[in-house]
């Protein structure tokens, strides 16, 4: 029987399972299920149910069995925002959690995976490391002016200071902005880590720094243009990495012909423009495409292609594909995309995901062509649930 239980409930004496893949750890009270956050498997702890989606929501308020694992959190928000869920753990223990997230996810297509999965590559920064923000308004007359984040679970906005993931850069233009933003409900801060570069949208009327169309980056020692509404990844140190680690997977002789599909600005034919023969860069976003062509502008064995990859299966090559890289949103690769990447027939596909559920979907699809030869995840994002993964396929040859 199930005791329905009510928000703002305490729960003394809780008993925490495994942990699950929203960075949550699981649990059982009076026939509910629990998602507990800011516990650590097998730990006792007490508890505040704060919300419910389909589980019931709970946070930990007091622990009385503590993990060997458990360090006291830097960010006053814990919890209290929603936005970090690992960071009352340590870091090499994060780590082993995400490769585990990954490993259980991915077990469902094969039960040898674990073996193909490499330790998570980790981040040189643990905090700090983000450098893009969206904060929302606050309309409280008690907080008038302030900012910050809207919490998961209850919608409600969390006003902060600082945030201790964001660079620096962005807490400092976050205060500066502060009592400047009436009849606003939203705004974003990007900011360069190689330079001064910055980016503040929209425009603020009484501010003269905000407003701008574009900043620039430097990614792997080359400068860089990204526009406002244009995607690039917020921890820009790991995301050079994940380029090394996709330029060594390739390994390429000059005699290559690549498909680089959701290209964004263009970062990784960047990276490889000067080591293939050709590349096709595939972008559906038009400041992207715009941003990569100023990025890729010395460089003519590059082509651009706007659209949806989906919608332009009916593109003919002159060159046979020999690797095709596909770096998705967290939705995946659409269907009609996956068969024509198929039928174009490369000797390796490099799947870059950030969503390793959508992944499991997309590899049902692959696994009729293509088999994983490595996974290699990499902790883009320090103290959350967050895990990115660089699969290396390889066709499958009868």
């Amino acid at each position: 029987m199930v005791t329905k239980l009510k928000n703002n409930l305490i729960i003394k004496n809780l008993n925490l399972k495994q942990f699950l893949n929203d960075g949550s750890c699981e649990a059982e009270y009076l026939g509910n299920r629990l998602r507990v956050f800011g516990g650590i498997a097998e730990e006792i702890v007490d508890v505040e149910v704060v919300g419910k989606d389909v589980d019931l929501i709970c946070n930990v308020i007091n622990v009385i069995k503590s993990s060997k694992y458990r360090i006291k959190n830097k960010c006053k928000y814990f919890l209290k925002c929603s936005g970090c869920q690992l960071q009352h753990i340590r870091y090499e223990e994060q780590l082993e959690i995400k490769k585990q997230f990954v490993i259980k996810e991915l077990e469902g297509i094969n039960k040898n995976i674990a073996k193909k999965i490499k330790d998570v590559v980790p981040s040189a920064k643990k905090y700090n490391y983000r450098n893009h923000a969206r904060f929302s308004v606050s309309k409280s007359k008690n907080y008038l002016g302030n900012s910050g984040f809207i919490n998961r679970w209850t919608r409600k906005l969390i006003n902060i200071e600082k945030c201790v993931i964001m660079n620096e850069k962005i807490n400092v233009k976050k205060s500066e902005l502060v009592g400047h933003m009436e009849g606003m409900s939203q705004y974003s801060v990007r900011v360069s880590v190689k330079d001064d570069s910055f980016l503040i949208q929209p425009k603020f009327n009484d501010l003269k720094f905000t407003g701008q169309k574009f900043y620039n980056e430097k990614f792997n020692n080359k400068k860089i243009q990204i526009s406002s509404p244009s995607f690039f990844q917020v921890n820009i140190e790991q995301a050079e990495k994940m380029g090394e680690i996709i330029t060594e997977i390739c390994s390429l002789s000059g005699k290559e012909i690549i498909l680089d599909a959701y290209s964004g600005v263009g970062t990784f034919s960047l990276l490889l423009s000067n080591q293939a023969k050709k590349i096709y860069a595939i972008e559906s976003s038009y400041s992207s495409i715009e941003d990569a062509k100023i990025n890729l502008n010395n460089f003519n064995n590059v082509e651009l292609i706007k659209g949806e990859v989906e919608n332009i299966t009916d593109h003919t090559f002159k060159e046979n594909i020999d690797i095709a890289i596909l770096d998705p949103s967290r939705k995946g690769v659409h269907f009609e995309a996956l068969k024509w990447v198929i039928n174009l027939s490369p000797s390796r596909i490099i799947y870059v995901s950030c969503n390793v559920s959508s992944f499991k979907n997309d590899m049902r699809v692959l696994e009729t062509s293509y088999e994983i030869d490595k996974i290699i995840p990499l902790d883009m994002f320090p103290q959350t649930k967050h895990v990115e993964c660089i699969v290396n396929l390889k066709k499958v040859t009868s």
